[in-house]
């Protein structure tokens, strides 16, 4: 099924299984510079109780380990950081590859998995996760 928003084709327009692809192919052509995070990632993780893997393919998916952001910022400049915090919505901590940001925009995440949890209780965790 393809959507449209205002004239484009919608994020959902893509099956979930041709997703996965890409998101697997970019994060194998992303690995080498996220083993640099990966003991930021592990303690972030093991904190919130998170899959490390989860905070790395989102890091992957946002910024491409930061290989499409200029001094921390996307193109924009309006998202900040490895996982891309929107400057609207927060304040970013700590410099944009940090350990201190990682577990901010982590702690972000945790909340909206429980939000969305509490929304929708029937739910496994592959749909709340979606």
């Amino acid at each position: 099924k393809v959507r449209f928003l205002d004239g484009r084709v919608s994020k959902s327009a893509f099956s979930y299984n041709a997703g996965l692809a890409m998101v697997r192919r970019t994060a194998e052509a992303d690995i080498v510079r996220l083993r640099k995070y990966e003991i930021p990632i592990k303690r972030v993780a093991r904190n919130l109780c998170l899959d490390p893997a989860l905070i790395a393919a989102i890091i992957s998916q946002e910024s491409r380990v930061g290989l499409l952001l200029d001094n921390g910022w996307d193109q924009e400049r309006q998202k900040y950081g490895l996982m891309q915090l929107g400057r609207q919505q927060y304040h970013p901590f700590g410099l944009w590859d940090s350990e201190e940001h990682i577990n901010q925009c982590s702690t972000i995440l945790v909340r909206s998995i429980n939000e969305v949890r509490a929304r929708h209780p029937t739910w496994n965790w592959d749909e709340q996760l979606r």
